[in-house]
Formats: C-alpha cells, structure tokens, sequence
C-alpha cells in the first residue's frame, strides 16, 4: 500500500537532500520532533587519516511540493506564517538556518522513475535565507527564491563553507 502523498513527497524530498548532501561531502540529521528545524547538515572534512564533523553545521527547514510555481528568473512558493517566522527571525549568531524547497511535478508518476540502470528522482530543488522581521499575515506569506539558488552539489559546499567562514575570520 502506497504512503499519502503528503508523506511521499516528504520522504522524496529528503532523499533528495540526502543524496547531494552526501556527494558534498556532509550527513543529514533529520529532526523527529518539529519545533520548526527540519534537519541539520553536518560538514565532514578528513582530518589525518580520519573523518570527522567540521563543528559548523547548518539547519534546515524542507518543503516537499507541487505548488511552487516556476517563472522566468524566480521560484514563487506560498510559506506557511509560521514557517517563515522560524525562518526569518533566528537570531544572527545562531546556527544558519535554510528553507530547502524541493519542487516536484503535479503527476505522481514523474516523482520518481525506476530505469534499468538508474532511478531518476523527478525534482528540482533551491535554498532560501533571509534574516526580517516577521510576518503579520494570518495564513501564508509568499516568497520568491531566484532560480540561481538551485540546490545543488555545489550550492550545498558553499552553504556550509559559508557557515565556517562567519565564524572563523
């Protein structure tokens, strides 16, 4: 028997993240209780012959849908007041803490696709930060994520090199 949607787009969404994250070079900690941090990226560097966690991790906040809407330059996504709020109001000094918006098609049958030889996950995925004040709206706010913050191998190395390089000057 098949999961919800809702559920499969959540599962999909994080073996989404899961899979660039470990080709960049760090593990994901998905969070069981939701207090608003989906999971933490965790940067793993070789230091001698072992490999350890950088200590400069990342959080996360993963939205699994089919309602982003694409335009010409930007990703247009209704947020949740609640979710931005978490996102937007962290306190500078803390972890960082990203929105990774994972972007799949109205048809189930294009989420995922099993071939002889690969299996093709049907998304596209950005990342969004912005520090603000809140929002005072009573159900969603809308966000534009340009389209040159697609989440991908190398955003992924960026995003953690830039969470050590906020705190090691």
């Amino acid at each position: 028997m098949p999961l919800p949607d809702e559920h499969l787009l959540d599962e999909l969404a994080t073996a989404y993240v899961q899979a660039i994250a470990a080709v960049a070079g760090a593990t994901i900690a998905v969070s069981r209780r939701d207090y608003g941090v989906d999971g933490t990226l965790k940067h793993v560097i070789k230091a001698g012959n072992k490999y350890i966690e950088s200590g400069y991790p990342i959080d996360f906040q993963l939205k699994g849908t089919t309602t982003a809407v694409v335009r010409p330059a930007i990703v247009v996504y209704d947020l949740k007041v609640r979710n931005y709020n978490l996102l937007v109001q962290r306190e500078q000094t803390a972890t960082p803490y990203y929105l990774f918006l994972v972007c799949f098609a109205q048809d189930t049958s294009r989420w995922i696709v099993e071939e002889q030889e690969r299996l093709i996950l049907g998304a596209t995925a950005f990342w969004w930060r912005r520090n603000a004040g809140g929002s005072h709206n009573t159900s969603t706010v809308r966000i534009g994520v340009p389209l040159t913050q697609q989440l991908r191998i190398a955003a992924i190395r960026q995003i953690l090199d830039a969470a050590k390089l906020r705190l090691v000057q």
